[in-house]
């Protein structure tokens, strides 16, 4: 099972070198999802991803980083929630202003994609 972990943190390692390399992809990408879906799907993923990483840490190399992260994803998906579609949009357009935010984020990706690959690679590895 930490293995989704390592898959998911891969993933989200490949989008940071995207958004790090061609920001306006990245961006295009973002933009092109239409707005009610994308507020859904951004909490609702959230959701789901956080609670995986709750029941599959024990199994994990790192189970209390992956726990944490876990938390902070529930966490997220209520604070977005809370926020509603709106500020969200307006948090979406702030961040696609420029590229320095993106490639600051894409940086900030790579990194948490990487951990995550290491931490889901298994308690036992």
């Amino acid at each position: 099972m930490p293995i989704v972990v390592s898959i998911l943190g891969a993933l989200i390692a490949i989008l940071g070198l995207v958004g790090l390399v061609r920001p306006s992809s990245l961006a295009a990408v973002v933009e092109y999802w239409p707005a009610p879906r994308r507020f859904w799907s951004a909490v609702i993923v959230r959701l789901v991803v956080g609670t995986v990483f709750l029941f599959v840490a024990p199994f994990c190399r790192l189970p209390v980083v992956i726990q944490a992260f876990g938390i902070l994803g529930i966490s997220a998906a209520v604070v977005l929630f809370l926020l509603g579609k709106t500020r969200f949009d307006a948090l979406i357009a702030w961040w696609l202003q420029g590229s320095v935010r993106l490639r600051c984020s894409a940086v900030f990706a790579i990194a948490l994609g990487v951990l995550l690959a290491y931490a889901g690679a298994g308690a036992g590895a």
